[in-house]
């Protein structure tokens, strides 16, 4: 599932703000931003990616990015 977040505009997040709800292959779902995406593509289980974004010294994300083929 997914949706995107338009208002309240939190720093240091870009918006609108896709977000995701993740199932890992672990079977663990976790709610995660997605990024490299195009809200007219978004699809229910596609294959996705994580990567890890920071952005300060305390802060690191695990974020959610389209498996290219």
């Amino acid at each position: 599932s997914f949706v995107v977040m338009h208002y309240p505009e939190v720093p240091p997040f870009d918006y609108p703000n896709p977000i995701g709800l993740i199932e890992l292959e672990e079977g663990v779902r976790m709610i995660a931003g997605l990024v490299g995406v195009n809200r007219d593509e978004l699809e229910i289980g596609q294959e996705l990616q994580v990567e890890f974004h920071r952005f300060d010294d305390r802060l690191t994300l695990p974020q959610f990015r389209p498996v290219t083929r």
